[in-house]
């Protein structure tokens, strides 16, 4: 029996490890292929399929416009090859399932033995006026807006949050933002309006999460109209219900998002991927489709990161690890920027109706803007050792001004240089 169980352990050679394939290098792909490494390395021969060159995170739109932040890029390419998997800069065209191979938009053809489609959503504008944040695609249109406001030229914007909208979040940040973008040099803070459609802003995250952001958006000075579905008929007006109209210098809208309607896999009529509950194509079991792509209510990389997880352990059990999967179920993780500092928001499960909590003290580790459980940790210790190492002591036992600095930060190390 001892010895049946432990070569039921061995790690089978690499010619019969589970291969798979993973579309799609945003944080559901790249979230997958680490939640692998770690629990099934030895056990699987993964693929990458990515038409991007980096890895962006995203979630830190917001904030870089402003100069507040900078998003980190990593050369997908080295990411692939230090988690042992091979990587096609390409497109997926569409998928076979009856012959188990994916069709890139090259024409070339890669087999799978488990099939995994991250591929994410379509950003399109929500309105034909206004202002897309869509930092991907078109950043120049807000950058030409925080220009006018630093000058002068623009004194008010309001912040479109439509119908449709699967995260809400952005949208009150940006109107915090926006609000506080004055003084140090610049014109006087202009005035700042957030119409939503959501008649409790951040529902998703319960009672405190709308107590909370209306208490930040009135401190701040910005105002709120909440529970309708604004129309925007000019670059300068938006309609916020029958005879009311909000005019304003600038409109800045939140896009809405299409599926991408992988050809082979099954969508709804918005192209969004169909899946059960466990996340599987509908009826295929070595099909999975997670993240941005996939219907679904809420639109987010902490969410795209959770349903990682979930299928990188129904992969790794089925390859063989010891491991045995956990139901999945989904937990809403967001951090909000406020003039006040942060605010860390969880709801479990997700849409508000159960444990729900705001607070100014980090709800998870480490306290990154999008919550992974694989991922964030294994970039931050790629970045840590990329980092040029502490400065040593020196021969007359003295310290350098870098150590002294580094000693009274607390920085790990910096005593081992006395």
């Amino acid at each position: 029996m001892l010895c049946s169980m432990y070569l039921d352990r061995v790690a089978p050679p690499p010619a019969e490890r589970l291969r798979v394939v993973i579309a799609g290098g945003g944080i559901g792909g790249l979230e997958t292929l680490v939640a692998l490494n770690a629990l099934a390395a030895d056990r699987v021969a993964p693929t990458l399929i990515a038409p991007e060159a980096e890895f962006v995170l995203r979630a830190l739109d917001v904030f870089e416009p402003f100069g507040l932040g900078r998003p980190t890029r990593y050369p997908l390419g080295e990411l692939a090859d230090e988690l042992g998997a091979a990587w096609h800069r390409d497109v997926v065209a569409r998928v076979d399932r009856a012959r188990r191979t994916v069709v890139l938009g090259s024409g070339a053809v890669v087999p799978y033995d488990v099939l995994v489609t991250a591929v994410g959503a379509i950003p399109y504008p929500a309105f034909a006026h206004g202002v897309p944040f869509d930092r991907a695609r078109t950043p120049e249109r807000f950058d030409t807006l925080l220009a006018d406001l630093a000058t002068g030229r623009v004194s008010s914007v309001a912040v479109v949050v439509p119908r449709g909208s699967t995260w809400t979040l952005p949208g009150y940040e940006l109107g915090l933002m926006l609000r506080a973008f004055g003084g140090a040099g610049r014109a006087a803070r202009p005035r700042v309006t957030v119409v939503t459609a959501e008649p409790r802003p951040l529902a998703a995250f319960g009672p405190p999460a709308t107590e909370m952001i209306r208490a930040e958006l009135a401190a701040a000075g910005v105002d709120l109209v909440a529970g309708v579905d604004a129309t925007v008929p000019s670059d300068r007006l938006v309609q916020v219900g029958p005879g009311r109209t909000l005019h304003t210098d600038r409109v800045v809208h939140l896009p809405l998002l299409a599926g991408p309607r992988v050809a082979g896999l099954p969508y709804d009529r918005a192209g969004f991927l169909l899946v059960d509950d466990d996340l599987r194509a509908r009826g295929d079991d070595d099909v999975y489709a997670i993240g941005d792509g996939t219907a679904g209510p809420f639109k987010q990389g902490g969410v795209a990161a959770q349903q990682a997880d979930a299928v990188a352990e129904r992969i790794a059990a089925r390859a063989g690890a010891d491991r045995p999967p956990r139901p999945y179920r989904t937990t809403l993780r967001a951090v909000l920027h406020t003039e006040h500092g942060p605010r860390y928001l969880r709801a479990e499960p997700a849409g508000g109706e159960g444990e729900c909590l705001v607070s100014d003290q980090c709800l998870w580790w480490p306290p990154t803007k999008v919550a992974s459980r694989w991922l964030t940790p294994w970039l931050a210790t790629r970045d840590a050792r990329a980092r040029p190492a502490p400065p040593r002591v020196l021969p007359t036992g003295g310290i350098s001004r870098g150590s002294i600095a580094g000693a009274a930060l607390g920085r790990p190390g910096a005593a081992a240089a006395r």
